[in-house]
């Protein structure tokens, strides 16, 4: 079977792409469809240029293959650029690294800067070209569009809609403060213009977001103290007010078809929001059978193969929701080490605890516990990244991390793959262009103007089952299509 259509994106202000067709059953199920996750995971937006073709199907069995561990830190975080799959790790290292498939090696990538690479900066390409963030400072196309202020420094930048939106932190001012502005700005308007801002006043300094999404014509943006900002054209709302004292942390967006699903701590679920309230859907996802069920953190969120996946802190549970089932799977833990247990909150909380009692320490419970800090769809697989609460160095005063088989789980990289799932760039073009779908025999590819881009395995039967299928352009989980299909 082969799907081709040409598409117009129309002029690129940094919106998400969403959803170019979608084929369902007549039971309603989804059988097939394609395309452009919008996703923020804690630190990285993931490239929304990266298009997703999937086959569901089969019995959702999957393989996990462990990639050798890029640095010495323990723990990495994820994003996709270009079609390549990067890590990073804040702690000490804070370099980005890309996996070359066919070196089987993690290769530095001298332009995000040598130990210079932050949370909440990068890269996206835009109208075709670079908008990259990096050092508190922005450039476009290799010339500086934004330079570092007088007073604080800028960061956790995020563009969509034609506005550059933003935190400016100054916390060692008298008094200290922190703002969150809004400017207009197109490809090829020059240096950014400070005076056309909207700012919006925090209410404490220090604060930065871990998610920032988009839904419609607005931006949100999470606060690391509780507080949800939303930008609707250049008028900031209050959705939630910060508090200092009372955990309400969101570590991940996800357009998903009509609205946005939201990753929240401490309950662990998945919040939604639809452009009016942010609601928590309880039990989203279950809790791991045999572990506490107290301060559980929703960190990281994707799709891959036509599912909804989920990582949850502290026991680094993956969980996989089909949506036309209505029923979460639990995948797996993603750590071997300790045994699981609802006695204690985290994992290793009562060994640092008996630790610190008998050699009078301070060594904090919950720093070994187990995140999932990334997942990014590739190719024909699915990168899954994990750490501790931080990408620590190895801390030689705890027994349990003389083991390096211990060790070497928070340094792991995950390569996840089952049948169905592919996933691949799509090159910028001034004008339409020409994608095509491809299922034949036990394969997959997406090709655009001819190149192929991606390709998997597909188990046959769902190939058979693609035909007899109904499609919908323009609408599904990937939220609706910002663009035009032309045929």
């Amino acid at each position: 079977m082969k799907i081709t259509t040409t598409v117009s994106f129309g002029e690129d202000l940094g919106q998400n792409p969403g959803t170019l067709f979608e084929a369902r059953d007549s039971d309603g199920r989804v059988v097939f469809g394609a395309g452009f996750a919008g996703l923020y995971n804690t630190f990285f937006r993931m490239d929304r240029w990266t298009l997703q073709f999937f086959v569901r199907g089969g019995d959702n069995s999957c393989t996990f293959e462990k990639l050798p561990p890029p640095s010495d830190d323990g723990g990495n975080y994820m994003f996709d650029f270009d079609g390549r799959v990067y890590q990073y790790s804040p702690y000490q290292d804070c370099t980005a690294r890309w996996w070359d498939d066919e070196s089987r090696t993690w290769q530095v990538d001298d332009s995000f800067g040598i130990g210079e690479t932050m949370r909440g900066e990068g890269k996206m390409r835009v109208a075709g070209r670079i908008l990259q963030f990096r050092n508190g400072e922005v450039s476009y196309d290799g010339e500086i569009i934004l330079s570092v202020p007088a007073d604080g420094f800028f960061h956790n930048f995020y563009y969509a809609h034609g506005c550059l939106s933003f935190y400016q932190n100054n916390s060692d001012g008298e008094p200290p403060w922190s703002k969150l502005h809004a400017v207009p700005w197109k490809p090829g308007q020059g240096v950014i213009d400070m005076s056309s801002a909207t700012t919006l006043d925090l209410r404490y300094p220090g604060e930065k977001s871990f998610a920032i999404g988009q839904l419609g014509s607005e931006i949100i943006h999470s606060s690391n103290l509780g507080g949800v900002y939303v930008l609707d054209g250049l008028e900031w709302r209050v959705l939630r007010q910060s508090f200092k004292g009372l955990s309400h942390q969101l570590y991940s967006m996800l357009n998903w078809y009509d609205r946005m699903l939201v990753g929240h701590y401490p309950t662990g679920n998945l919040f939604e929001y639809d452009g009016d309230v942010l609601r928590q859907l309880e039990n989203w996802p279950p809790v791991m059978p045999g572990v506490s069920t107290e301060n559980r953190e929703a960190q990281t969120t994707c799709l891959y193969g036509g599912d909804l996946y989920v990582g949850v802190w502290p026991w680094a549970e993956l969980s996989r929701y089909d949506a036309f089932e209505d029923r979460w799977h639990f995948v797996r833990c993603m750590f071997e080490h300790p045994e699981k247990t609802d006695q204690v909150d985290h994992p290793w909380e009562d060994v640092i605890k008996a630790y610190n009692e008998t050699h009078d320490d301070d060594v904090i419970a919950n720093d070994w516990g187990h995140r999932i800090t990334g997942l990014c769809a590739m190719g024909d697989s699915l990168y899954i990244s994990v750490s501790p609460m931080g990408c620590y160095r190895r801390d030689m005063r705890l027994e349990f991390l003389h083991d390096d088989d211990i060790w070497n789980e928070y340094r792991t990289i995950y390569r996840m793959r089952k049948s169905g799932c592919a996933a691949g760039p799509v090159a910028s073009t001034e004008g339409p262009t020409k994608l095509e779908f491809t299922a034949e025999g036990d394969r997959i590819e997406v090709a655009q103007d001819g190149i192929v881009i991606a390709a998997a395995a597909v188990d046959r039967d769902a190939v058979k089952k693609m035909e007899a299928a109904a499609i919908e352009w323009g609408n599904g989980m990937f939220g609706p299509l910002s663009g035009e299909i032309q045929g």
